[in-house]
């Protein structure tokens, strides 16, 4: 158990550190520009890095030791994080330097190669337990971390964040090391068009998965498409500043501790497993509407502690099924084609999103957002209530 906890730590640790590094780079980019394209094009740079890195390195990550994996993604991290600290002292603070470290940072496989491990530690009983703790802890983390970002930026210079920031993930690079990972046997040799057909045959054998990532992938459109403007949502919409931006993202991250908590002390429902979680992206849908009518800080942290407390009863039960139901030998480069489908819409999203607001403003991006995923989110609900008995057979197994 020794090393469950060197991982729950570690992943608490990258957590801060990646939140705000990512809230420091935000920060900076609109606080030079004022350009909510530019925001939009921080946020499409960013997920053009995740998803080139998943698509080209994912079908290969079982070939190597999860924890390898994730060393080399903290390291990544922590490099782009000094030279962009380096630039900046040196006084060269161009939007295009901070655009370069936003794709570096964002070509880890950190988190897949993580959620990939856990089975290795824990027992099949103790996944949903386990996966409730780390993801209740990593964004307990992100609630710490974004208020707490928005009072060191509104206090001290940036340069000074940056480099702290470097440092915690060079910490993290040194944690991982002690974590003791158990053998796991090398797959067959293969080219990268083989290993990512092998990684697509279980989503045909288990096809709930891509219907489930269907599902996510038109929320991740709406999501990507609403969080590109939060920051000017609080500013313009709100009237907020550095610190209030930080309690209203921070908001989310306390709703999704309450809803964590829940989801490890409530008993698995297999015999309405996906009614559940289409329910929680229903009612994730309505929070969108919601913030698209109100124009109060409170009432906005409010409607984002609802969104966060519904959300693990996707995200919690979405990645047990997928560590019980594929092969050990192959969940990394599963999880990174499930990173795939669910990110596919993003940049859509960032584009629409960055349209949207600019031209008809962002009250109406939030409307049209929720809307969406309400539409999706409900029909999918309903398909899957049809074919309950089949898909608890598959839940069970």
């Amino acid at each position: 158990m020794k090393s469950v906890s060197l991982l729950f730590y570690n992943q608490l640790l990258s957590t801060f550190a990646s939140t705000f590094g990512t809230f420091c780079i935000s920060w900076i980019v609109y606080g030079e520009t004022g350009s909510k394209f530019v925001m939009g094009g921080l946020w499409l740079v960013s997920i053009a890095g995740q998803l080139l890195i998943q698509f080209l390195a994912g079908p290969y990550i079982d070939r190597f030791q999860r924890t390898t994996m994730m060393k080399t993604s903290e390291w990544i991290r922590c490099s782009a994080y000094f030279l962009l600290w380096m630039i900046i002292f040196s006084g060269n603070a161009e939007v295009e330097f901070l655009y370069f470290s936003a794709f570096i940072t964002s070509i880890v496989v950190y988190d897949p190669a993580a959620a990939a491990l856990i089975p290795k530690l824990v027992k099949d009983e103790e996944l949903v337990k386990v996966n409730a703790k780390i993801s209740g802890g990593v964004q307990l983390m992100r609630f710490i971390s974004l208020p707490a970002a928005g009072l060191i930026v509104t206090a001290v210079d940036y340069k000074d964040a940056l480099l702290s920031i470097s440092i915690m993930f060079f910490i993290s690079f040194t944690m991982i090391q002690k974590i003791n990972e158990p053998f796991i046997r090398k797959t067959k040799k293969n080219t990268w068009t083989g290993q990512f057909k092998e990684g697509f045959t279980i989503y045909r054998n288990h096809w709930i998965l891509l219907v489930l990532g269907g599902f996510i992938s038109v929320a991740s459109f709406g999501v990507y498409a609403s969080q590109t403007m939060y920051i000017p949502y609080i500013a313009e919409i709100i009237g907020g500043s550095a610190f209030e931006y930080g309690l209203f993202a921070a908001s989310f991250p306390l709703g999704y501790i309450l809803g964590s908590y829940a989801a490890a002390k409530i008993r698995v429902p297999k015999q309405s497993l996906y009614i559940v979680m289409t329910s929680a992206l229903f009612i994730g849908g309505c929070t969108y509407l919601a913030l698209g009518v109100t124009k109060i800080l409170w009432a906005a942290i409010l409607i984002e502690i609802i969104a966060g407390a519904v959300m693990p009863f996707w995200n919690i039960y979405s990645t047990t099924l997928y560590q019980r139901l594929v092969p050990d030998s192959v969940l990394g480069q599963i999880l990174s084609v499930r990173f795939l489908l669910t990110k596919a819409a993003a940049p859509l999203g960032i584009l629409y999103g960055t349209f949207c607001a600019s031209q008809i403003g962002i009250s109406a991006l939030f409307l049209s957002v929720g809307l969406l995923i309400c539409i999706v989110s409900g029909a999918g609900a309903v398909i899957l209530k049809v074919f309950r008995r089949r898909l608890a057979v598959q839940a069970a197994d």
